[in-house]
C-alpha cells in the first residue's frame, strides 16, 4: 500500500519545518556556518558544518583563493555565454583534470565538461549507449558483407548451395522450410534485424544513487525517488546477487548470424546486450558504504569476460580526494572506463561537472551529439582549474585520509560506549557514516513512531543543530545513517566538539526519557544547552511478548483523548506542560506514524484467549475536530488507513475503530477489504449506554417501566436503535429530532414499531407498558384484517392519539422526559439545564462524540444526574489495561470491548459496519453475558 502519512509523504520544507531544520545562515567560512537566532535577527550562531554540500565543500565555504578566482573573473569581464567559439579555459581545465588522471591513474582520459553531476551520468550513459549502438552496426555489416561475399562467390562459381549446406542453415535458425537460397536470405536478414533492434541495458548495484534526471534516476535504487517516475523498466539492472546478475548476462545475450568460408558454413556470433555498469566506489546517498568484495570481484569479471562494456565510476561525490584518494576506483584497484565528477570540482562556488572517458573509447562526434547552453563557461572552468590546483597543492587527498583515521577512531570509540544507539561506522576520509538503530520498539511511543519510518535521524539531526551547534543530514537512501562531510581543512579541535555532540545524542536516545531530545522543537530559534528539570523514574506502558501465530489477535485503533492521553502513552513528555505538548504536537504531527503502543492478552471464562494490539494515532480529539471542520477530515483519515494497514501486516483478524477513527470512516464503511475485518463498535456501545442507563436508573429509583424516555438526535442511526430497544422497557417514548425533519422522524418511529412487532410474542403483557400499548393496538388491527403494514400504521395513529409516541421538531420536548438520550451529530454542546425539567429528577445519557450537553451543567443535587455508557468491565481480567485512554484496571471502552468479544467468538467477518442494527445490538449483548463483560460501566470522557 502506497503511504499516506509519515516524512514519504510530506514536501521539503514542511519535512524540515516538522524537524527544526528550516533555519536561515547568513554566512560561511570554512567548516563553519552561522545561523541566525529567532525571527528579528537577534544575532548569529556558529555551527560546525559537516553537511558539506552534500560533498561539494572539499575547500570549505568561501575558499578565500576560489573567492579571489571568482572576483578577477568577473572583475576582468570574462565572457560568460558565447557558444560556439573557442572556449580557452575550459580548454586549460580538461588538460588540468587530464593530466591528474594520468598521474594517479596511469590512463589517457578525455574531459567533457557539463554542468551538474546528474547531467555529467546522463552524458556517461549516452555515450556507452553510443558505443553499444555503433558496436552493433559494425556488426550488423560485418554479417551483410558476408552475404555480400557470398553471392559473389556463387556469381563466380566458386560455390555451390545445396540441400546439406540448406538443412545446415534449418538447424541453426531453428527455422524450416528453407528451400532455396533466397528463402535462407531473408531469414537470415529477418532474424538478425531482430537481434540488432534489441535495446540494451545498463547495471547498478543495488543501493545507488546516480541522480535525479531521467536517465539517472532509472540508475537509482532509491524507491521512493525513482517509483514515483519510472516503474518496471526492462533497460535498468539493479545487481544484489552476483552471480544471479552473471546468470542474467548470459540469458539476456543477443545472437546473430553470418555465413563463413572454407568450408561454407552459417556461424552463430553472440554479444552482450549491457552497454555499461555503473558504481559508485562508496555509496554515498545509500548510506556511505563501501563496495564488498563480492562486487569488486563481479566488477573485475565483467571487465575481464567483456571489455566492450563501458564500465563508469560515478565518484561525483567521493571523487578530487575527499575519501582519501584522488581517484578512488583506482585507489581500490576497479576498472573505471568512464569517470564522473561534480560537487568538490566546484571549489564550493560553481556549477561544474565533468566526465572522463577512455581516450581509447571516447568517440569524437560526441560532442555534436551531446552539448549544453551553460556548460564550459570561463567563469565555472577558471574556479575549477584552481580547485584542481589547490587539491593537488595541498595534498588534499592525503589530508582527508588522515582526518578520516582521526574520525573513525573517534567514532568508534563512541560505538563502543554506545552499541544500543549506533549500529555501524563506516567511510573513508572526510566521507563518513553513522548509522544509529532503528529504534523502532523504543519505550517512547513518540520516539518510535518517528523511527519508523525515519523520521528519528532528522530529529537527531535538529537536536545537534540547535542544542550542540553541529550540523549533519542522513542520508536519502538509508535514512538512518548521519552523513559527515567536512572538508579537507577541518581543524583537530572541531573533532572533540563532534565527540562530545553524538556523545550526547546517543545520552539521549539510549535513556527512556526523551524529553532531552525533543525539547529544541518547542524553543528551535534557541540555540544551546537547555536542560530541563529532572523527572521522576518513569514507568513507560508495560510491553507483552506476541502471543504468537497461534492466538486469536485483533486490533484497536485509538486516538488520543488530550495531553494526558498522550503522558499516558509516553510518560517521558511529562516534563512538558499542556502548552508546551500543543506546540510539540503541532511541530511533529504531520511526520508522526501511526504506532504499535502496546499488545494485551485477554482471557475469557471459557477458556478463550485473544491478543488486542493498541495501534495509537497520536492527534487529539481537539486537533481531530479542527481537521474534521476545516479539512474535511484528510489528515485523521489518512492517519486511521495507515494504522489499518499497519494491522493487517500484523495478520490481525478483526480491527475495531475508537473514538473519531470510526466516525471519519463513516463507521467502517470505507473499508471493503476482506481480511481484516472491521467493527466499529457501536452495538456493543448501544449496549452499554443501555445497560448503564438501567442501573443507574435503578440505583435512584427511577423505574423505567414509568418513565417517559426522550431521545434526542433520534433520526440518527445510533438514537434510532436506542429508541426501539429502549421502547421496549419505557411508558412513554418522544423522538426529537431538528427542525425539517419530520418525515424522518415518522420513518424512525415506523422503524421502532418493526422492532416491536418483530419481538411482539402475541401477549400484551410482557415489556414496559409503551411495549404493551402497541401490541395491544397492532393485536386488534391484524384481528381486524389489516396486513402487518397496516397493523403497524394503525398502532402508530393509536400511540399517537394517545399521547404515548412523541415525534417532536424542538428540543423543549426533553422537558416532559425523565430519562433523556442524546445521540446528535452536532459539532457542539446544545443541551444545557433550560432543555429538562426542572420539578423532577432527570437522567441525561449522553452518548454523542462530542458531547451534546454543556460542560457545566448543573450537579446532581439540582436534579439532573448526567450519565455515560460505553465503558465495559472485565472482571476476569481485572489487570487489563490500554494506556491513554484514561480509564481504570479492567475496564475498557465498549468499542474496544466489542473488537475483543469478536475475537473470543473467532468471527473473522465485518460486524457493526455502517449502520448498525437492533439485531447486532441483541447479538453482541449476548456474547458480552457468555464471555463475562459487564456493560454497566460510566465513562468520564466524550471522545469514545
Amino acid at each position: 500500500m502506497e503511504k499516506l502519512v509519515g516524512q514519504s509523504v510530506m514536501g521539503k520544507e514542511a519535512l524540515l519545518q516538522a524537524a527544526g531544520l528550516l533555519v536561515d545562515f547568513s554566512r560561511a567560512e570554512g567548516d563553519l556556518l552561522y545561523m541566525e537566532d529567532g525571527d528579528e535577527g537577534e544575532g548569529t550562531t556558529p555551527v560546525l558544518d559537516l553537511v558539506g554540500g552534500f560533498g561539494s565543500t572539499l575547500l570549505g565555504h568561501n575558499n578565500s583563493e576560489i573567492r579571489q578566482v571568482l572576483e578577477q573573473c568577473v572583475a576582468a569581464g570574462r565572457p560568460i555565454h558565447v557558444q560556439g567559439s573557442r572556449r580557452g579555459q575550459t580548454a586549460m581545465l580538461r588538460d588540468t583534470l587530464a593530466h591528474s588522471l594520468k598521474q594517479h591513474g596511469g590512463r589517457d582520459y578525455r574531459i567533457v565538461v557539463l554542468n551538474t553531476g546528474t547531467e555529467a551520468v546522463e552524458a556517461a550513459l549516452k555515450h556507452a549507449q553510443y558505443e553499444y549502438s555503433r558496436r552493433l552496426q559494425a556488426m550488423a555489416e560485418a554479417a551483410t558483407a558476408t552475404v555480400r561475399t557470398l553471392q559473389i562467390k556463387l556469381e563466380r562459381g566458386e560455390l555451390e548451395i545445396d540441400d546439406d549446406f540448406l538443412q545446415q542453415c534449418e538447424r541453426v535458425l531453428k527455422q524450416e522450410p528453407l528451400e532455396d537460397l533466397d528463402a535462407l536470405l531473408t531469414a537470415l536478414a529477418h532474424r538478425n534485424q531482430q537481434a540488432f533492434n534489441r535495446n540494451d541495458f545498463v547495471a547498478a548495484f543495488k543501493g545507488a544513487f546516480h541522480g535525479k534526471t531521467r536517465g539517472s534516476l532509472a540508475l537509482t535504487w532509491n524507491r521512493d525517488a525513482r517509483l514515483p517516475f519510472i516503474r518496471n523498466n526492462a533497460d535498468a539492472v539493479f545487481i544484489d546477487d552476483c552471480a544471479a546478475f552473471e546468470a542474467l548476462l548470459q540469458d539476456r545475450r543477443q545472437c546473430y548470424h553470418q555465413f563463413a568460408f572454407a568450408p561454407l558454413r552459417l556461424e552463430t556470433k553472440y554479444f552482450n546486450t549491457m552497454s555499461a555498469l555503473i558504481y559508485e566506489p562508496i555509496q554515498g546517498e545509500g548510506g556511505i558504504i563501501e563496495l564488498s568484495p563480492e562486487r569488486r570481484a563481479l566488477l573485475l569479471r565483467v571487465k575481464a569476460e567483456h571489455p566492450e562494456v563501458a564500465i563508469i565510476a560515478d565518484e561525483i561525490q567521493c571523487g578530487l580526494g575527499r575519501s582519501g584518494s584522488f581517484v578512488e576506483s583506482q585507489a581500490q584497484g576497479l576498472p573505471n572506463d568512464y569517470l564522473t565528477f561534480s560537487k568538490s570540482l566546484g571549489g564550493g562556488y560553481a556549477k561544474i561537472s565533468a566526465l572522463a572517458i577512455a581516450a581509447d573509447r571516447y568517440r569524437n562526434e560526441f560532442s555534436m551529439l551531446h552539448s549544453s547552453t551553460f556548460a564550459e563557461d570561463d567563469l565555472s572552468a577558471t574556479v575549477a582549474k584552481r580547485t584542481l590546483e589547490i587539491i593537488e597543492r595541498d595534498g588534499l587527498p592525503a589530508r582527508c585520509a588522515q582526518l578520516g583515521n582521526a574520525l573513525l577512531e573517534m567514532l568508534r570509540a563512541l560505538q563502543r560506549k554506545w552499541p544500543g544507539v549506533i549500529k555501524d561506522v563506516r567511510g573513508k576520509g572526510a566521507m563518513l557514516g553513522v548509522e544509529l538503530h532503528e529504534l523502532a520498539d523504543h519505550p517512547s511511543a513518540v520516539l518510535a513512531s518517528l523511527a519508523q519510518d525515519g523520521m528519528l535521524s532528522m530529529i537527531c539531526a535538529g537536536y545537534l543543530l540547535h542544542r550542540r551547534q553541529i550540523r549533519v543530514l542522513p542520508s536519502l537512501g538509508k535514512r538512518g545513517v548521519l552523513r559527515l562531510e567536512p572538508s579537507a581543512y577541518f581543524r583537530p579541535e572541531y573533532i572533540q566538539q563532534v565527540h562530545d555532540g553524538l556523545d550526547a545524542l546517543c545520552r539521549e536516545l539510549a535513556g527512556e526519557d526523551v524529553s532531552g531530545l525533543l525539547a529544541y522543537l518547542i524553543e528551535p530559534g534557541k540555540s544551546g544547552s537547555q536542560p530541563l528539570p529532572a523527572a521522576a523514574p518513569l514507568a513507560h506502558p508495560r510491553r507483552e511478548p506476541d502471543g504468537g501465530e497461534a492466538m486469536e489477535k485483533v486490533g484497536f485503533i485509538a486516538h488520543l483523548i488530550d495531553s494526558a492521553s498522550l503522558v499516558e502513552w509516553d510518560p517521558s513528555l511529562a516534563a512538558f506542560d499542556e502548552e508546551q505538548l500543543g506546540r510539540l504536537r503541532e511541530q511533529i504531527q504531520a511526520a508522526l506514524e501511526p504506532q504499535r503502543i502496546v499488545r494485551r492478552q485477554v482471557r475469557s471464562p471459557l477458556g478463550k484467549q485473544v491478543e488486542i494490539v493498541l495501534y495509537g494515532i497520536l492527534m487529539d480529539a481537539e486537533t481531530i475536530e479542527d481537521d474534521i471542520r476545516f479539512n474535511k477530515s484528510d489528515s485523521i483519515r489518512k492517519q486511521v488507513l495507515s494504522a489499518y494497514e499497519l494491522a493487517r501486516q500484523d495478520g490481525c483478524s478483526m480491527v475495531g475503530f475508537g473514538g473519531y477513527t470510526s466516525i471519519v470512516t463513516a463507521n467502517c464503511s470505507e473499508f471493503d477489504h476482506q481480511f481484516p475485518a472491521v467493527t466499529s463498535g457501536n452495538a456493543l456501545t448501544v449496549a452499554t449506554s443501555l445497560a448503564t442507563l438501567r442501573h443507574t436508573a435503578q440505583a435512584h429509583g427511577l423505574d423505567l417501566a414509568e418513565a417517559h424516555v426522550a431521545v434526542v438526535g433520534a433520526t440518527g442511526n445510533i438514537g434510532m436503535v436506542h429508541a426501539a430497544l429502549v421502547a421496549h422497557e419505557c411508558a412513554r417514548l418522544s423522538l426529537v429530532g431538528r427542525t425539517g425533519a419530520a418525515s424522518r422522524l415518522a420513518a424512525v418511529a415506523e422503524y421502532v414499531l418493526l422492532d416491536l412487532s418483530e419481538h411482539a410474542d402475541g401477549e400484551a403483557t410482557h415489556g414496559g407498558p409503551f411495549k404493551q400499548r402497541f401490541v395491544q393496538h397492532y393485536q386488534r388491527a391484524l384481528r381486524d384484517g389489516a396486513d402487518a403494514v397496516q397493523a403497524r400504521a394503525s398502532a402508530f395513529d393509536c400511540l399517537m392519539a394517545e399521547g404515548r409516541l412523541v415525534c417532536s421538531e424542538e428540543t423543549s420536548a426533553c422537558r416532559q422526559a425523565d430519562i433523556v438520550v442524546s445521540a446528535s451529530n452536532s459539532s457542539k454542546p446544545f443541551l444545557d439545564a433550560s432543555h429538562f425539567a426542572d420539578h423532577k429528577p432527570v437522567l441525561i445519557s449522553d452518548i454523542a462524540i462530542p458531547g451534546d450537553v454543556v460542560r457545566d451543567l448543573p450537579s446532581q443535587a439540582n436534579g439532573l444526574r448526567l450519565i455515560r455508557g460505553g465503558v465495559v468491565g472485565l472482571p476476569h481480567n481485572p489487570e487489563f489495561d490500554l494506556p491513554g485512554i484514561q480509564l481504570g484496571r479492567g475496564q475498557v471502552y465498549a468499542c474496544a470491548g466489542e473488537t475483543l468479544l469478536l475475537g473470543l467468538a473467532g468471527i473473522k467477518s465485518d460486524f457493526s459496519k455502517g449502520a448498525v442494527t437492533t439485531r447486532q445490538v441483541r447479538e453482541i449483548e449476548a456474547l458480552a453475558r457468555m464471555h463475562g463483560f459487564e456493560l454497566h460501566k460510566e465513562k468520564l470522557v466524550s471522545v469514545f
